[in-house]
């Protein structure tokens, strides 16, 4: 991989992982979840996209309870 996608990737990675966070710990809603990880850039490098979205944090909500 190129360093200039390896950036990409992390920055993406590093917003999501923080949204995802906020709403495993209950700071914010899924739904407010959903919408700030929508206007993540390239938000697809991590795979997180509009159909997979629910699942992520579903899963995330899950692991860890």
């Amino acid at each position: 991989m190129s360093k200039v996608k390896n950036y990409y990737w992390d920055l993406a990675e590093k917003e999501s992982d923080k949204i995802i966070d906020q709403y495993v710990t209950n700071v914010i809603s899924k739904d407010d979840a959903i919408k700030q990880l929508s206007n993540v850039e390239n938000l697809d490098l991590v795979g997180i996209d509009e159909y997979n979205v629910d699942e992520v944090l579903d899963i995330a909500k899950s692991e860890a309870a």
